[in-house]
């Protein structure tokens, strides 16, 4: 695999620099259908409420709504950063017009396209696609898989009486994931099924729950999935595989407190003495609680941050969020990602805005005397890619 280090000048960033994407709930949506008028391009961009964009039953959009998210400031800057890529002129009708006229000559070549611009060489991907299934094939690169605690749970509880088999059938699916299938972690959604502070149950809690849990009792559920998590934490340590939790708000509500997505939540499971050497991903940095999340990493050693959805979605603010995460975690366990799905854009510009806000965050601690000019290349390559290299064991 091809690294090459950054390099800062004029406040801005090498663009053949490497990176690794977090794309993560992957939907090849776009392999079928390549074309998106300008206001399906911008709803590409749009988190919330599972991305349905009113309350009607068929879930179409309204003309009011479809127009407010034509206005949210990470579409300015997809149209700003494709009109300098494609060569149009910066307007949301343009850079449609034009990016459609390429996907038309090839989707796939399109996306190598997006890709090599920004530099992207791996793609961690949150997908209940099979293997080799032509949406995973689609993407550009190397593409690295995570295990969905979710769905494997959800199988189970329909085949097992017992927790015990329930357990014994989860582990072993897990251990065929990471040591047969080369998938690199787990993806779990505490937060949204249970809340990041959910109590660990008891054995007998444990037992009993399942029973509740197979005749629907959501309550039960959370708890079972709770023990499940407990245990995936242990089992990934034997297997060194980094366990990826959903933070923060960036996909709507759900059936809990918003406030269950907090990172700070976390610190009940983690400072446990036997989850201690357990790996957890922050994803998506915990936004809006961006402090919270470095702060973890900052308290933890065996938590690493993803900055992902803050790139590219936060475009706007990313130079701001960068700096708090530069100020206090460990700057070896910081990541970038997209946290998107869908169009292949989505990825590019989170590369891109990373290395605009991080070359930015950096060149001011340089002017400011906070950082010797000859480190910010070395931070920008650890942040961009290193990290990432080391911690799915890609390193060369």
């Amino acid at each position: 695999m091809s690294r090459r280090i950054m390099s800062l000048s004029a406040g801005r960033m090498d663009r053949t620099g490497t990176t690794f994407d977090s794309l993560y709930d992957f939907s090849p949506t776009n392999e079928q259908s390549p074309q998106l008028d300008p206001l399906a391009l911008a709803r590409e961009f749009y988190h919330g409420l599972g991305d349905v964009v009113d309350g009607s039953a068929k879930g179409a959009p309204g003309p009011a709504r479809l127009a407010d998210i034509a206005q949210f400031g990470v579409v300015y800057t997809l149209v700003r950063q494709l009109a300098r890529l494609l060569g149009c002129t910066p307007d949301l009708a343009a850079v449609a017009i034009e990016r459609n006229r390429r996907t038309t000559q090839g989707f796939g070549a399109y996306a190598e396209f997006l890709y090599r611009d920004a530099g992207i060489v791996g793609t961690v991907v949150d997908s209940d696609l099979p293997p080799g299934a032509p949406g995973l094939e689609l993407i550009p690169g190397r593409v690295m898989r995570l295990f969905q605690m979710g769905p494997a749970i959800d199988r189970l509880l329909a085949e097992c009486d017992t927790y015990e088999a329930l357990l014994a059938g989860y582990l072993a699916a897990l251990e065929q994931a990471i040591r047969v299938d080369g998938f690199v972690g787990v993806k779990s959604h505490l937060a949204e099924v249970a809340g990041l502070d959910a109590p660990l149950p008891s054995p007998q809690e444990t037992r009993a729950a399942l029973c509740a849990a197979k005749q629907g009792d959501p309550i039960a559920y959370r708890a079972l999935y709770a023990a499940v998590f407990a245990a995936t934490l242990a089992a990934c340590q034997e297997l060194d595989a980094p366990v990826h939790l959903h933070t923060g708000i960036t996909g709507g509500t759900w059936g809990g407190s918003i406030g269950n997505a907090d990172p700070f939540l976390l610190a009940s499971w983690l400072s446990r003495p036997e989850f201690r050497a357990s790996k957890v991903v922050l994803l998506h940095a915990g936004y809006p609680w961006v402090e919270q999340a470095s702060m973890m990493a900052h308290a933890f050693p065996q938590v690493w941050v993803d900055i992902s959805w803050v790139t590219p979605w936060t475009s706007l603010r990313a130079t701001e969020c960068m700096r708090a995460f530069l100020a206090a975690a460990p700057l070896s366990r910081l990541m970038i990602g997209s946290g998107g799905h869908g169009t292949p854009e989505v990825a590019w510009l989170g590369a891109i805005v990373a290395k605009i806000a991080l070359s930015a965050a950096l060149d001011e601690a340089v002017a400011h005397n906070l950082l010797a000019k000859e480190s910010a290349p070395r931070i920008a390559a650890m942040v961009l890619h290193e990290n990432a290299a080391r911690l799915y064991g890609l390193e060369e």
